[in-house]
């Protein structure tokens, strides 16, 4: 027996449109506590470049990041975001994009050094493009091994060749005093560099903070600007030391803090 349906009941809803989400000014996107408290801004994005590796044998060209770096999400409570080695696509990427810092990594030649033998034109279209915003925007920059050097050259450094106190080793470094994180005198760290930047090429826009026992400089900040240079790789120091130590203290404490 079939039941008869009276008019009005069961009435299928009519169908929801379809709502854009507001779109919050960049800076200050919230979410809610998981307690429901007061909400709290989210998490700010640290843009970090890669290296360009190409594979001619397959016809291939990549771009790679040490998955080591990815432990700057736990230390810093960022966002790492991989910045593509294809100045459009990079653009599309960060477009609206609010950047609490920008690292450049190390890996490939500047072309501006003598007989370069890797270099990269994009990833340079790419990280002059970064530079460039960063500058204008005073969005902190954190240059590792040829970052370091790429910031330099921006305002002039001098390169010279050190690939034999300098490549594929450890050694000594010593505090200039002159940075605002705590340094012991001395410490090592893991050096992969073949260019070098002389204490007396260093431009006037740059201060050292860390010389070389052949006195090339180790690491630098800009007078002005929230930039530093660091020439060995933090993130290859197991367990983290004072080498390690700088990087963790400029993500914390010179980041921009609205983002």
């Amino acid at each position: 027996m079939r039941r008869t349906r009276h008019p009005g009941s069961h009435r299928s809803r009519p169908p929801v449109p379809c709502r854009l989400r507001r779109r919050r000014p960049p800076g200050r996107r919230l979410r809610r506590t998981p307690t429901g408290g007061d909400p709290v801004k989210e998490p700010g994005w640290i843009a970090i470049t890669q290296r360009h590796v190409p594979y001619p044998h397959r016809s291939e060209e990549g771009d790679y990041l040490d998955r080591q770096w990815y432990a700057l999400e736990a230390v810093s409570n960022r966002r790492l975001l991989a910045v593509p080695n294809n100045l459009p696509l990079a653009q599309r990427t960060l477009r609206g994009l609010p950047l609490a810092a920008v690292i450049l990594t190390g890996g490939n030649d500047l072309p501006s050094v003598p007989d370069p033998n890797d270099v990269a034109p994009e990833r340079d279209r790419v990280e002059t493009w970064l530079l460039e915003q960063a500058e204008e925007l005073r969005t902190p920059v954190i240059g590792i091994c040829r970052g370091a050097q790429s910031i330099a050259h921006r305002f002039g450094a001098r390169l010279v060749d050190g690939q034999h106190g300098h490549s594929g080793t450890r050694h000594h470094v010593r505090s200039t005093g002159d940075a605002p994180w705590p340094w012991p005198e001395q410490f090592t760290v893991a050096s992969h560099h073949r260019w070098a930047i002389p204490a007396d090429g260093l431009p006037e826009q740059l201060r050292p903070l860390a010389l070389a026992e052949d006195d090339t400089v180790e690491a630098f900040a800009h007078r002005d600007l929230p930039w530093w240079g660091l020439m060995w790789h933090p993130e290859r120091e197991f367990p983290a030391g004072p080498a390690a130590d700088a990087l963790t203290f400029i993500l914390n404490h010179s980041t921009n803090p609205s983002h």
